[in-house]
């Protein structure tokens, strides 16, 4: 374990008070997650969880799958004490709020009664790089047009694609993302109600206005009579049996929001299916080389996001799962083995760029677009080698987007808060980040951060 790894001794605020519980949801990409936090805790009270899986051959969700596991998973809280309306053994109050977060940019379609009439099509929904009728794809088409980068699985992307294809369903009157999907079916919502985190992943939104760059939309041929309302600060989705239930956040910015007490000067890598680098600034600039997110009315977000992440450390182990399997006939689990090898090999010559998804808006465009392998020699051409070089690609590229956010931003940062199950449960990862950055990385006691984040943003926002 490399000596820049720490872990802070738990820390409790307010002493005295009482307690103050929130129920938060995480709408992953591979799982869905529900936790118990109380204000001033880092440990959580409660956790339960559920595999979301995509529809077989595509990046599509079902919504309603999404909703029932939701709904069981509130269940389950309730039969253990942590429910609306409920006591807990700790304190005789029920939660006071319920947060939401969500894997940003994906969208469905609902119909006049709030019912979903589309599957959900998720950030990693490949329709818009599709070739149109002039050879550019739908992303690059719509980039230019707005002026603004936008990129294939945004919202705004896939509802122009479908647009141009004649494939919005005949009953749809408006797009949601399915954190606002679950917020309308806990609630009773008939249409959206979508906070600006959600709103700015879609696409064509100015976050410097406040509002979608609904002029350059129009202009650029996407119908924005689908578009859902936004939310006012604090404003609440709705009740569920009689509790203020949050619109849904971005699990970026809900991961954040959890997992950092010192913004100003603290660093966040996320790692789950992909993987971000984000700071927060009080102040807006203009720049190209970050995407800017809204932050809970207090500035912006700056974030450096791939598309490749622990799923590409999974494809890695499948990898070599497969080659024993071949060879010798036998199932093994490799993770553990993988980080065995890895930890005994602390430098390697051997340099792997293992973007196996492509890179935002290159996919396609040249050699580089894809994963690389430099430097074999006979020296290193060995299983430890490889696994350390192919987790040192996966931190440089984070590195690399981190190095260009705007110099005034990246000044005085101390330290990394590291989440997302790709790196809290991979230290071969946490030690190569904590090297390529020459800081400091440290893990809260608070898992599932993007839940808990939700959660504690929601007492905040909702009290």
């Amino acid at each position: 374990m490399s000596e820049l790894l720490q872990h802070p001794e738990p820390t409790e605020k307010n002493r005295g008070r009482a307690a103050v519980k929130s129920l938060g949801i995480d709408i992953g990409t591979t799982s869905i997650c529900l936790v118990c936090y109380e204000e001033g805790r880092e440990k959580l009270l409660f956790t339960a969880s559920r595999q979301n899986e995509f529809l077989p051959g595509t990046f599509e969700q079902d919504p309603e799958a999404i909703v029932e596991k939701v709904k069981d998973m509130l269940a389950e809280a309730e039969r253990n004490g942590f429910g609306a309306g409920t006591a807990d053994t700790m304190d005789s109050s029920a939660a006071d709020s319920i947060g939401i977060s969500s894997q940003m940019h994906g969208i469905l379609y609902v119909d006049a009664d709030g019912c979903a009439v589309s599957p959900f099509y998720t950030w990693k929904d490949e329709k818009g790089r599709e070739l149109m009728e002039d050879g550019r794809s739908y992303e690059a088409c719509l980039s230019q047009s707005l002026g603004m980068p936008v990129f294939s699985g945004f919202g705004t992307v896939t509802h122009f694609c479908l647009s141009r294809k004649g494939l919005i369903p005949g009953k749809a009157v408006k797009l949601a993302n399915i954190g606002d999907y679950v917020a309308m079916r806990l609630t009773g919502r008939k249409s959206p109600l979508t906070d600006e985190s959600i709103a700015a992943s879609f696409g064509g939104y100015d976050v410097h206005e406040g509002d979608f760059a609904r002029e350059k939309l129009e202009q650029a041929g996407v119908d924005i009579s689908y578009y859902p309302e936004l939310c006012r600060q604090g404003e609440a989705a709705g009740t569920y049996q009689g509790i203020p239930v949050s619109c849904a956040f971005g699990d970026n910015q809900a991961s954040f929001y959890g997992a950092l007490d010192k913004p100003e000067t603290q660093i966040s890598v996320n790692v789950g299916t992909g993987s971000q680098v984000s700071l927060f600034d009080s102040r807006y600039y203009r720049t190209a080389a970050a995407d800017i997110r809204p932050y809970f009315h207090k500035g912006c977000l700056y974030v450096g996001a791939s598309l490749n992440g622990g799923k590409v450390y999974e494809k890695l182990a499948a990898f070599f799962e497969e080659i024993v399997y071949e060879f010798t006939g036998q199932n093994i689990q490799a993770f553990d083995q993988m980080a065995r090898l890895g930890a005994e090999k602390k430098e390697t010559g051997l340099m792997i760029t293992p973007s196996l998804y492509g890179k935002r808006g290159e996919a396609g465009s040249g050699a580089d677009a894809y994963g690389t392998v430099k430097n074999l020699t006979a020296d290193d051409f060995h299983a430890s080698d490889f696994i350390r070089a192919y987790v040192k690609g996966m931190a440089d590229e984070l590195y690399r987007m981190y190095l260009e956010f705007p110099e005034e931003i990246r000044r005085g940062r101390t330290e990394i808060v590291a989440s997302g199950n790709g790196i809290r449960k991979n230290p071969l990862m946490a030690e190569e980040t904590a090297k390529v950055f020459g800081l400091p990385v440290i893990f809260k006691d608070t898992q599932e951060e993007a839940a808990a984040g939700a959660a504690k943003a929601a007492l905040d926002l909702l009290a």
